[in-house]
């Protein structure tokens, strides 16, 4: 555990971070429109080079699995965050997260490899944090369980099938389908979600959600969550429900703010935590380098729901033939 001036380090280096690279994106940005990598930062080289090859990953895939050439611009895409958390018990921990998403036009659109770095979380309904929480970015980076899943995708019913493994030791096999309903009515919509999945090592379980979000702005939108989840080997229901406001501020800036309630039991659900957060969202550079900062309060009932406040410091980066322009 660290004291109070040891643990204040991490987070004024995280907003130090911050704001460099915000200047430092801003003084690049008279080469913005140019792709001459000879005239462009080492971590501008490093994105372009980077998002080149997952595009190229993409189309190569696509191209040996349907024996067409591929003509269409790729939709593929590769997510980093990490950052740093800190609480008012000083204590320091950091996550370090990540997706992909390989998109193969020439299925007919159906077809998509995904790999996720919080293969190890099959409910969100439980989670208070981020999934990858541990002691530091980089021991959750080496600790993350990776989920790589070929996912089909049924447009015309509204449905998806996924078989995956859990890349762990011992690997962990899983199968999932889910089915989605939702539709706009002017500035409403609503949405819901059926899912069953069985895990080799967790057994099966069923989540059900459903939401609404009401556009009171194009910049400003309400909307509700309600989701729950039952895992038969633990015999425990999970339940979660969200309210929400996302604050579009200008093209760069975004807030988001979140009250959530979380319960849990076997033969009945209790009260077992409150949770709310405001997180700001900044695009540092273009479309594809994002500094988010989240302070947090969370009550548990472990803790007598006593406040705990968290703040989480963090940089996405997003790579792929879209974000390179």
């Amino acid at each position: 555990m660290l004291n109070g001036k040891e643990a204040l380090y991490p987070v004024l280096y995280g907003i130090g971070l911050f704001f460099s690279m915000d200047v430092l994106a801003q003084s690049d940005s008279a080469s913005d429109a140019v792709e001459d990598e000879s005239v462009m930062s080492w971590w501008q080289t490093g994105h372009h080079k980077a998002s080149t090859q997952i595009a190229a990953w993409s189309q190569g895939i696509d191209e040996y699995l349907s024996g067409q050439e591929q003509n269409l611009p790729g939709d593929s895409y590769v997510r980093l965050r990490m950052g740093p958390i800190i609480n008012d018990r000083d204590e320091y921990s950091g996550f370090f997260d990540f997706s992909a998403r390989l998109k193969l036009p020439n299925t007919q659109d159906r077809l998509r490899l995904v790999i996720e770095s919080d293969g190890d979380t099959i409910s969100q309904d439980n989670v208070r944090g981020e999934s990858t929480e541990n002691i530091g970015v980089l021991d959750s980076a080496l600790d993350s369980n990776v989920s790589a899943v070929v996912r089909y995708i049924k447009e015309e019913w509204r449905a998806d099938f996924d078989a995956g493994i859990k890349i762990d030791f011992p690997l962990n096999p899983f199968v999932r389908f889910r089915l989605f309903q939702g539709e706009h009515y002017g500035d409403w919509e609503w949405r819901q979600k059926q899912e069953a999945f069985a895990y080799y090592d967790e057994g099966i379980g069923a989540r059900y959600e459903a939401g609404v979000t009401y556009f009171t702005t194009p910049q400003v939108l309400l909307g509700a969550n309600f989701g729950t989840t039952w895992l038969e080997s633990k015999s425990t229901l999970y339940v979660r429900e969200d309210l929400y406001l996302h604050h579009q501020l200008d093209e760069r800036n975004r807030l988001d703010y979140q009250l959530s309630f979380l319960q849990e039991g076997k033969s009945k659900v209790s009260s077992d935590s409150v949770l709310y957060f405001l997180e700001y969202h900044h695009k540092l550079y273009k479309n594809w380098l994002i500094g988010r900062v989240k302070p947090q309060m969370t009550y548990e009932a472990d803790e007598d729901y006593r406040a705990v406040l968290s703040l989480t410091l963090s940089m996405e980066i997003l790579l792929g033939q879209k974000y390179l322009h």
